[in-house]
């Protein structure tokens, strides 16, 4: 008797023990697979019956010395990021990163990518250029922008806000971020992920079908 008392007791705590981890797991998996994105607003995220209004248009150079405006990107998941094609620390990995995204949805054309030089100066479209070729990066899908600093710079702070460093856009200003942007196809921010880090654009990847699956 007390052999089968002590199996019970010890299949009774471990019941009790299962059910708080089989609980977060399924929580972990309602979250980051069915829950809806949330919405961002000024790079914080807001409920979504209070969610913003569209992000404005935007008109930029590409790497092919063209205008490039947000008709690119109308009515599509989007996934934006800055960088410069001189760095040598972070862009390297995150642009990386930008390449397995775009693998990902090769064949999808519901899915934009744009590359957002923060160093217009030296970054010209014929440099963006010869960098997309240099990277092996696919100009249908992704296009890599350059433009105005001011305008640049505005957009990154005011409209994207994937920086939180305040400044002008003048001369002596720099802005340098690891974000990467998500952004549905009614133009509204619904993630900012880690460019460096795996685990984040894995997510990413994930969440940009979720945002599919929404329209």
């Amino acid at each position: 008797m007390g052999n089968v008392r002590n199996k019970r007791n010890v299949s009774f705590f471990i019941i009790v023990m299962a059910i708080p981890i089989l609980s977060f797991t399924a929580f972990k998996w309602y979250e980051q697979h069915v829950q809806p994105l949330p919405y961002f607003d000024k790079g914080l995220s807001i409920e979504q019956q209070g969610k913003p209004l569209a992000l404005s248009g935007f008109k930029f150079i590409n790497q092919d010395n063209a205008p490039l405006d947000s008709g690119f990107v109308t009515a599509k998941v989007w996934v934006i990021n800055t960088f410069f094609t001189s760095c040598p620390t972070i862009c390297p990995k995150i642009m990386a990163n930008m390449l397995l995204i775009r693998q990902a949805y090769r064949q999808d054309n519901g899915v934009k990518l744009l590359s957002l030089s923060i160093d217009p100066a030296h970054d010209t479209p014929a440099r963006l250029k010869q960098y997309a070729a240099l990277k092996g990066i696919k100009m249908a899908q992704w296009q890599l922008l350059t433009g105005n600093k001011k305008d640049v710079y505005h957009f990154v702070r005011n409209t994207i806000y994937s920086t939180a460093v305040a400044g002008d856009g003048g001369e002596g200003d720099f802005i340098h971020s690891d974000k990467i942007v998500l952004i549905d196809g009614r133009k509204h921010i619904r993630g900012y992920y880690d460019g460096t880090e795996a685990g984040e654009v894995q997510q990413l990847i994930n969440d940009i079908k979720r945002l599919e699956s929404e329209h």
